[in-house]
């Protein structure tokens, strides 16, 4: 080590480190906070932000790398109708209840007409609203996708 260092005093050191360590740290937040404080007192509008589109074809735009390339063309991305398909393993258990108030049990859950709420199917949890309960089968609706399907009571199983 530099004997000139080390005859200086640990404290003195330590002092000397944070002094200039809150300089550092003080010049750059003035650095920071100058243009901030300038753009607003100017009153300048927040800086443009990029906007990219994928050419449909070659007038509207080509590879700045490849200008010859028809690669940007081929993955034209067209609008599609998304249909949602709900799979989900449904089981009727039972129908109780007296003829004013009719209760369905759906995979271990208990419903009565017009309520919603969510049973396991599998390992996922499916959403589904009791519309109709007949004698030995009721119709359910997925709440995602609108789907509706008729389960029935199976006899005997």
């Amino acid at each position: 080590m530099n004997p000139r260092f080390d005859s200086i005093p640990l404290k003195a050191r330590l002092l000397g480190a944070t002094v200039l360590w809150l300089t550092l740290v003080l010049q750059t937040a003035l650095s920071q906070a100058a243009p901030a404080a300038q753009g607003a007192a100017a009153g300048d509008a927040p800086a443009p932000q990029a906007v990219f589109v994928m050419p449909h074809g070659p007038p509207e735009g080509r590879d700045p790398f490849f200008p010859r390339s028809m690669r940007p063309y081929a993955y034209v991305a067209q609008p599609t109708q998304a249909v949602v398909v709900v799979t989900a393993d449904l089981r009727l258990s039972g129908i109780s209840g007296s003829a004013e108030h009719r209760l369905a049990i759906v995979n271990n859950r208990t419903f009565e007409v017009g309520e919603e709420g969510e049973v396991t199917s599998g390992s996922e949890k499916v959403r589904i609203r009791l519309l109709e309960i007949r004698a030995d089968a009721v119709v359910i609706q997925f709440v995602s996708g609108g789907t509706r399907r008729e389960l029935k009571l199976r006899r005997g199983v």
